[in-house]
């Protein structure tokens, strides 16, 4: 009661201001604000979830913004293997990293949040111009986990430079308690507005106050931060909140911003959540907006917590990160689990002539995929004992021509039970999920070896990545998963330099026909020089297609959805049911065709050798806006000729010069097209008919009518 007076005198107090003011603009927003210095000023007292304001050191925050900087622009020179999330400053700059750690935050985070065991999930550097405002919204990440953490985390602003009473803060006091986000209240706000006189922000602030106290708590008040560098302020992570920096202030402000939360709590990337997302379920513990990508977090251990590095669920919720602890130790496999490998699948020989029927298998024969893992005895997940705890059948162990490691199975793993400890290998890798969910852990290189590149996995998901990349598998969220794992080696081994270049690529859904394969229109493209080039697509199959003589290259056939009948040399149709592989070596003939019923959904797998030795520095993705790359594979299986009379003279020349490629066929080394195209195409554009010196892909929709034909 003696809190929501003091609101009240507040606003009284500026109310009687305005009616005196004599001018009509400021006045007129000045009596929807009340400011937030004698709101709250002790731990005690956080039920209006505004906290503050407390001194804190900000030496070093210049090498903080000039690294933060720096990482988010050099990111691939530096190592890491995809753009750092947004609000990972405490992650990638140790100058950053002080900042978020200095003890006085940590005691005034520790007596607001109530645990000695925090995590500090987000770190953001803020650098606003003058003339700047961001439109009032409720921040995501303090939602992501409203199970576990409703109401606990807190975030923290804390000023650097041009902080001033007209660059500062907005927020409605006691709207941590409403069930929406801010900016699901109010519609047609533009995310970050410049140059405007910022009444709609005071104006739409008073509205939301209404509404807070109304739906939330008769306190509820529209209050403005007492804004001063070096001065912190703490709010509930799920106020509702605006900011601006008013032109008047002639000062560009900077500022950082922290969120802290409980070690508990479950913390991931959003996927532009505009809402609260929806509660979560056993069949669906990531809601949709939640994102895959788990951002890296720094555990601050109380003295009673126990370690976070054990075997148990709580484990696994979160991107740990210890910077003071050495970075995880890698198993170095190549040298004696690759030549095994190389030696068992030289036992058997994918020719031409081999029967496709032994090359085609049911992934699931029996029930095996849905059947639950039976662990073995005296198995301990926290101890790093491996393949005991999972299950496993082999579906394919050879060579071919062109490969002498092509082998692949299905493993099941119990929920929070890793496949290996982290492991590096010469072959290149692949990963299907057909059930439940895996957390991929890929250590990075460089300055950041501790902070490790995680994502989640779910059921349909493909994703690519090469062996010598430290990885590791765990099973999450679910009772069990079940994933096909697919190795394989080109005949030329993997050159040094191309072992210090890493990457992951994931292709989503695709077991539906959304699937980020069939929406790409022209395959994806991988290839490493010195071992085998990759082509990824697919698609739905739809109406019966004719015989073709045979791919000049392997060609693995993953059905996701449906049957899909299939022919070989002997001309027997048989099917293939979903889900199931097909592996057809190079020259072997092959014909397909739906079964009765829905369209089947395909994923083609085709793997080429190099035509030239060298080395290409890292992982290279055709870019899939032009016309396609020379020599690329087709998803059918036919090799898209290089160019109608090239000789092996002008086809090293395509590979290895830029410059003779965009005189000679008017594409760069990706395929792009450089200058006009005939059949009416553009620079820079897919052209819109096929000309005589490049060839094009079919989009997504009818590259399966084309299944198994020559491509003209």
């Amino acid at each position: 009661a003696v809190h929501g007076a003091r609101l009240l005198l507040i606003d009284l107090m500026v109310t009687a201001a305005v009616l005196v003011a004599t001018t009509a603009a400021k006045p007129q927003l000045a009596q929807l604000l009340s400011r937030a210095t004698d709101l709250e000023t002790s731990a005690g007292d956080t039920t209006s979830g505004i906290h503050g304001p407390f001194p804190l050191s900000t030496d070093g925050w210049r090498e903080c913004v000039a690294g933060w900087e720096h990482v988010q622009k050099k990111w691939k020179s530096l190592g890491l293997i995809a753009h750092p999330y947004p609000k990972s400053a405490h992650a990638h700059v140790p100058a950053c990293r002080a900042l978020a750690m200095q003890p006085a935050l940590l005691r005034e985070m520790r007596a607001v949040i109530g645990t000695d065991d925090l995590i500090v999930a987000t770190m953001s550097v803020l650098v606003k111009e003058v003339g700047w405002e961001h439109r009032w919204h409720t921040d995501v990440e303090n939602a992501i986990d409203r199970t576990r953490c409703n109401d606990t985390s807190w975030t923290v602003w804390l000023p650097l430079d041009g902080a001033a009473p007209d660059s500062s803060m907005l927020m409605v006091s006691h709207s941590h308690g409403a069930r929406d986000f801010a900016q699901a209240k109010l519609h047609k706000q533009c995310k970050v507005c410049e140059g405007g006189d910022f009444s709609s922000l005071w104006r739409r602030g008073g509205q939301l106050a209404k509404v807070a106290r109304r739906e939330v708590s008769p306190h509820a008040a529209l209050v403005q931060l007492a804004a001063a560098d070096t001065q912190a302020w703490a709010f509930r992570g799920a106020t509702w909140h605006a900011s601006f920096n008013n032109a008047s202030s002639r000062k560009t402000r900077t500022a950082v911003q922290m969120h802290f939360m409980p070690t508990r709590c479950k913390f991931r990337s959003d996927s532009g959540l505009e809402n609260a997302p929806e509660l979560p379920t056993p069949e669906r513990q990531r809601p949709p907006g939640i994102g895959a990508v788990l951002p890296p977090v720094i555990p601050l251990q109380g003295k009673a917590s126990a370690t976070l590095r054990g075997s148990g669920e709580e484990a696994t919720h979160n991107n740990w990160m210890f910077p003071d602890e050495p970075e995880p130790a890698v198993v170095d496999a190549t040298f004696d689990r690759t030549p095994k490998r190389k030696r068992d699948c030289a036992a058997a020989t994918f020719a031409p002539d081999t029967p496709l029927k032994s090359l085609a298998h049911d992934l699931n024969a029996g029930g095996w995929v849905d059947k639950l893992c039976k662990l073995k005895s005296g198995v301990d997940a926290g101890a790093g004992i491996v393949d005991k705890s999972k299950c496993k059948t082999h579906q394919l162990t050879g060579h071919s021509a062109g490969a002498p490691i092509m082998e692949y199975h299905t493993s099941k793993l119990r929920k929070n039970f890793a496949a290996h400890e982290m492991r590096t290998h010469e072959e290149i890798e692949l990963v299907y999920v057909l059930r439940g969910s895996i957390l991929i852990s890929l250590k990075q290189r460089g300055e950041h070896t501790k902070t490790l590149y995680r994502r989640t996995l779910d059921a349909g998901d493909l994703a690519y990545y090469p062996g010598w990349q430290p990885h590791s598998l765990l099973s999450v969220e679910h009772a069990q998963a079940v994933y096909l794992a697919i190795r394989f080696l080109g005949n030329q081994p993997v050159s040094v330099e191309e072992r210090e270049t890493d990457s992951v690529v994931v292709w989503r859904r695709s077991d539906t026909a959304e699937s980020d394969l069939a929406e790409a229109g022209q395959p994806t493209r991988l290839r490493h020089s010195s071992s085998l080039h990759l082509s990824v697509s697919g698609g739905e199959l739809r109406g019966p297609h004719g015989s073709t003589a045979g791919a000049g290259h392997d060609q693995l056939l993953l059905a996701t959805r449906g049957e899909v009948l299939y022919g070989g040399a002997d001309g027997k149709m048989r099917t293939l049911t979903a889900p199931g592989t097909l592996f057809v070596p190079a020259g072997a003939p092959l014909t397909l065709s739906p079964a009765p019923g829905p369209p089947p959904l395909l994923v083609s797998i085709n793997f080429t050798e190099p035509r030239r030795r060298g080395t290409v520095r890292g992982l290279q993705q055709a870019s899939t806006d032009g016309a396609p790359s020379p020599g690329a594979v087709h998803p059918a299986g036919a090799v898209v000729p290089r160019h109608p009379g090239a000789t092996p003279r002008a086809a090293r020349a395509h590979a290895l010069s830029p410059g003779a490629l965009r005189k000679k066929y008017g594409v760069d080394e990706k395929g792009r097209a450089h200058r006009p195209l005939p059949g009416g195409g553009r620079a820079g554009a897919a052209p819109t008919a096929a000309p005589a010196t490049a060839s094009t892909h079919p989009p997504a929709a009818s590259w399966s009518q084309r299944l198994g034909e020559p491509v003209a």
